[in-house]
């Protein structure tokens, strides 16, 4: 039923890595080996990174931790469809499982209610004015019940009560993301806009902020061509990097 093209076709497995972003850089840059759909997963991801150098708290064997090497042939100006891609497909993915309440919180954090459950992380190789390539790492929280962190993530047992097979959710959500991404590829960047709008996290509603050490009340109008966020602050639309502003929640 999950019958992918390319993405996973090539799987590499550790069982301990600093970083699968890392390890898939090093490994194409060394052995000019360039497989698209290469992947490189990890029961134990020590050192896992996220936006803004944040880490990324995954328990041994408990979580699916990877990263993906894919060949967009994109402008660079048009880059950030790419963290809207894997977003949706991970998205498409617990909705498949009966997860509910899910949205894609700014850049690329996938939140179910007000909990974060999935991270991705989008390192891009430019080449002239395109994107050459792009490694992207993924962590999602699965059977892990307990966290350290005090921004109160959630995972997939905590969601649906059910301990499952990371394989079978793997081989899954691979499916997922690479039937978003063969969208892509195809044409379809409407649909893919319109999607990523019906999902993010504070569409329309007001929210606070701090922007240069100040608080804030905004409202989320959407993103622009290039990924910066659209926020409505003061009846004026303001455009803001990952470094410029913060969410208050």
């Amino acid at each position: 039923m999950y019958k992918r093209l390319f993405i996973g076709n090539k799987i590499i497995s550790l069982i301990k890595i600093d970083s699968t972003n890392a390890y898939l850089k090093k490994l194409v840059a060394s052995s000019g080996v360039e497989i698209e759909g290469l992947l490189i997963t990890t029961k134990n991801q020590i050192k896992g990174r996220g936006q803004k150098g944040n880490t990324w708290e995954s328990e041994p064997g408990k979580n699916l931790t990877f990263s993906v090497y894919l060949k967009p042939n994109l402008l660079i100006q048009n880059q950030f469809i790419i963290s809207k891609v894997i977003s949706l497909g991970i998205i498409d993915f617990l909705t498949n499982l009966g997860l509910k309440k899910l949205k894609i919180k700014w850049p690329n954090d996938i939140y179910c209610e007000r909990s974060k459950i999935s991270g991705i992380l989008i390192e891009n190789a430019l080449k002239g004015n395109k994107i050459y390539s792009s490694v992207v790492g993924v962590g999602l929280n699965v059977n892990q019940f307990s966290f350290n962190s005090k921004n109160n993530p959630t995972s997939i047992i905590k969601e649906i009560g059910n301990e499952q097979d990371l394989d079978e959710l793997l081989n899954q959500l691979l499916f997922f993301i690479e039937k978003r991404y063969l969208a892509l590829k195809t044409g379809k960047e409407k649909n893919i806009n319109n999607d990523y709008l019906k999902f993010l996290y504070g569409i329309n509603e007001v929210l606070n902020f701090k922007v240069d050490n100040e608080i804030l009340s905004g409202e989320i109008s959407g993103i622009n061509p290039i990924g910066k966020l659209r926020v409505k602050i003061n009846n004026q639309i303001k455009e803001f990097d990952l470094k410029e502003i913060e969410f208050l929640i």
